[in-house]
């Protein structure tokens, strides 16, 4: 599938790459940074036809409109199933990656891997063996 050729016909009226743009997978997010920067994960050329996982994609659209620059960030979720549902949308907001955090964590766990998973679940179990472990040293010295 062209990344590009799905974006057309699902965003019409929206996806162009006249004034730039890019496609992005998001893994995960990082919420140091306030921007675009705050999404984790590989880009895509949106012109070359590839296999897309199924996950949460980003799509930035933008378009040079009188020397004025117009971008549009669309949140789109690939299901498994193979179809396709915008979740977001975002044109001219200074904060729409931000504005997007809440739609991405909502369905960001539906697409962990089976490797994600465990480690944290691994994360989880090493901390409270931790705890555990504190625990029992302070009835020692009781």
């Amino acid at each position: 599938m062209e990344p590009k050729k799905l974006m057309k016909q699902i965003t019409p009226l929206i996806f162009t790459r006249d004034g730039g743009g890019w496609m992005r997978k998001v893994e995960s997010l990082d919420k140091k940074y306030t921007n675009g920067y705050s999404l984790v994960g590989p880009f895509y050329n949106v012109s070359k036809k590839q296999w897309l996982a199924p996950g949460l994609y980003i799509d930035c659209s933008k378009s040079d409109e009188n020397g004025k620059i117009r971008y549009c960030c669309t949140l789109v979720k690939l299901n498994y199933d193979s179809t396709v549902k915008i979740l977001d949308q975002q044109c001219n907001n200074q904060s729409w990656a931000v504005d997007m955090w809440d739609v991405i964590e909502k369905h960001l766990p539906e697409f962990k891997s089976h490797e994600v998973i465990l480690k944290e679940e691994r994360k989880q179990l090493s901390d409270r063996i931790r705890e555990i472990d504190e625990e029992l040293k302070n009835l020692d010295d009781i």
